[in-house]
């Protein structure tokens, strides 16, 4: 039986190391599928611990658990394999189960995030090469009986049978407009551009301090947290924008309409309500694209509007205040740092609302409505803040955690973001908040971005320092020592690094 469960075990591994090379064309990675299936009924007296725990961990050790349960599934149906008393269709059902519950779960529960074909082709593809490998691991054990033989022989009808649904699935299409959709399209030109906030010249003192984080962040290092497991994959041809609701001239508006229009480009911060204080989900970056109030100007939004509901094209949807959607620098994103709006990013526009946290900046954007009443988006009903307006917040970027200094002095340095609130100090303690004494600020790159901050510490003797940050924002107002969680409205508290001096 120990035989028989490593076979199914490893036949498993294999079958979903083949999904996996599968889902690089855009076919839904069945693990992933069932997960989404999972997040979509997971209600919020889970979910919310789950995501304060695990933080942007918590996504990942989901679809680890589901792989674990696949070679689960793999183990016991290679058990089942080499029992002489178990039947062969009993042998079949359980290692067709987990495949055949990915589909349908996912496609009740998460429908309108994952495209029945190509779901259907990453499950058969996985399936198959389940059967046919642990087919021929069986085969390589060379056991000859009868009953071994017809059981080889219905796991390789299994494989042909996956294959049929393959091919039937990739028939309906679903696969090949994913794999067209993920081909990421090339960089645009910015068509007419009606300002441009350039990003402020940095002081080069601050560039040569290891450690410390750059003024624009590149695109593959920008921070990424999703509801969506599964990416959406977009074909920008077919894709639309509606600006509906209680507007009077509701209309939608393509992908090269939209790029017609006069646009602005500006640097910009974005953090996620989940970031913890000193955390690194907070990133900055070049966007280009469309004021949202001049979209809504066009539709004419009528007097009773109240809220604006974002949604995204995987049903994804969060709402803003009307008088924070008519902001002029409230934009419909389409570039980022120079080139088209990457995918993970929110191809091909996203929200980029200033002086809210990340969840409301809806990526995959599809939908604009205005509504007459406070509307509950997906993170509101599960608990978290409908304002969601920016803390202010300091982290220390270097030095580190308890390094130890030769010479007893170091550059003590970092970020700091209010929002459109803008940091006006930056003040550094190193006696436990009794002294405080203020850091060099760098300009911010921009209007709604954090900035750069250094401050020359010298040690008085070696011990150990506890070094704590704190900043003012541009209204004067001192950010609170209170520590709190990030539910529900955003962490806060004062960012300490542990610093051991030596003689």
């Amino acid at each position: 039986m120990t035989g028989g469960a490593i076979a199914g075990a490893v036949a498993m591994a294999f079958a979903l190391l083949v999904a996996y090379l599968l889902s690089a064309m855009g076919v839904p990675y069945p693990p992933v599928a069932l997960g989404q299936a999972v997040i979509e009924v997971l209600p919020g007296w889970i979910s919310v611990p789950l995501i304060e725990l695990l933080q942007f961990w918590a996504q990942r050790l989901l679809v680890a658990g589901v792989i674990a349960l696949y070679v689960i599934a793999g183990a016991t149906t290679g058990v089942a394999a080499v029992t002489a008393r178990a039947a062969t269709a009993l042998v079949v059902g359980l290692g067709a189960l987990p495949w055949v519950a990915t589909v349908v779960l996912a496609q009740l529960l998460a429908g309108p995030k994952i495209d029945l074909g190509a779901d259907l082709l990453g499950s058969a593809v996985g399936a198959g090469a389940f059967f046919g490998g642990l087919a021929s691991l069986l085969a390589a054990e060379r056991v000859a009986t009868p009953a071994a033989l017809g059981r080889r022989r219905a796991l390789f009808g299994a494989l042909a049978a996956a294959g049929v649904v393959a091919l039937a699935s990739t028939l309906l299409g679903g696969a090949a407009r994913a794999a067209r959709a993920r081909i990421e399209p090339v960089a645009l030109a910015v068509r007419r551009l009606r300002t441009s906030e350039p990003v402020a010249a940095g002081d080069p003192a601050f560039e040569g301090i290891a450690r410390l984080t750059s003024r624009v962040t590149a695109n593959e290092a920008h921070y990424t947290v999703d509801t969506a497991l599964i990416k959406p994959r977009v074909d920008a041809k077919t894709w639309s924008l509606e600006i509906a609701g209680a507007v009077e001239r509701p209309y939608r508006i393509s992908y090269d309409e939209l790029l017609d229009l006069e646009a602005v480009e500006r640097p910009h911060t974005l953090e996620c309500i989940s970031n913890e204080i000193g955390g690194d989900l907070i990133s900055t970056a070049v966007w280009v694209g469309v004021s949202m109030a001049d979209l809504l100007a066009r539709a004419a939004p009528k007097a009773d509007a109240y809220d604006t509901v974002l949604t995204s094209v995987d049903g994804y949807s969060d709402s803003i205040r009307i008088a924070k959607a008519l902001d002029p620098d409230t934009l419909v994103a389409y570039l980022m740092n120079g080139v088209t709006l990457p995918e993970e990013h929110g191809f091909p526009a996203r929200a980029l609302i200033p002086g809210i946290y990340g969840m409301k900046n809806v990526k995959w954007l599809r939908r604009i409505e205005v509504v007459p009443f406070d509307f509950q988006g997906y993170w509101m009903e599960r608990g978290w803040s409908d304002v969601a307006a920016y803390h202010t917040h300091v982290r220390i970027d270097t030095p580190t955690a308890v390094p130890r200094l030769v010479d007893g002095s170091a550059i003590v340095a970092g970020i700091a973001f209010a929002g459109q609130r803008g940091i006006s100090k930056v003040e550094i303690s190193t006696d436990g908040g009794k002294a405080w004494n203020e850091a060099t600020l760098e300009a911010a790159p921009g209007r709604h971005t954090w900035l750069r901050w250094r401050y020359l510490w010298r040690a008085p003797a070696p011990a150990r320092y506890r070094v704590v940050a704190r900043a003012t924002d541009g209204t004067g107002q001192v950010q609170t020592s209170v520590q709190r969680p990030p539910f529900p409205d955003g962490s806060s508290g004062y960012h300490a690094v542990e610093v051991s001096i030596t003689a």
